[in-house]
């Protein structure tokens, strides 16, 4: 039977699937019939329900994004347009009302230009990045926040960071509070 032989259950609880009791459905969704617009950078943004926006966030400026109602099936995809190297004024991304990011969420960040991650715990409501002022930043260019809900009132998160090709992304920090 090769290696199926070996997994102990595969089940549906709920709306997740899990592998031998370890959730593995927080997949990112697709970003097939999303609409995709581009996005002025300014200190409050209200982020658009279903769709790809396009930003140009340098870190010269702080920029607050309000995500909409957490709604089963909402998808949110923020892009970096730009290099982040402008200043360190912070881009952050609140839940709106008594919305929550999933407890257990992991995102990627840096402390004294290493790798390290930052997990969600219960009721953080807040994802914060914070650059430096140097063109070593790990989200860059072509990175994406993606945001998406599975049950009403809790955003999943999933980072994919790029760094400037030219650069080595050993800087910036990205929590949740």
């Amino acid at each position: 039977m090769g290696h199926f032989d070996k997994l102990r259950s595969v089940e549906f609880k709920g709306k997740a699937l899990t592998l031998s009791g370890r959730e593995i459905s927080r997949l990112a969704p697709s970003f097939d019939g999303l609409t995709v617009g581009a996005v002025a950078t300014a200190a409050a943004i209200d982020a658009a329900k279903d769709q790809i926006s396009v930003n140009p966030f340098t870190g010269a400026a702080a920029q607050a994004v309000t995500l909409p109602s957490a709604v089963e099936g909402s998808v949110v995809v923020f892009v970096m347009s730009v290099d982040t190297t402008g200043g360190t004024a912070t881009l952050s991304f609140a839940c709106a009302g008594s919305d929550v990011f999933k407890t257990g969420s992991v995102v990627e960040s840096r402390a004294a230009e290493a790798l390290t991650y930052d997990t969600s715990v219960a009721d953080e409501t807040t994802l914060t990045y914070t650059p430096v002022n140097a063109a070593t930043n790990y989200i860059s260019q072509g990175s994406k926040f993606t945001f998406w809900c599975s049950d009403n009132g809790v955003w999943n998160v999933s980072l994919e960071a790029k760094a400037n090709p030219a650069s080595t992304g050993v800087t910036g920090a990205t929590v949740f509070s």
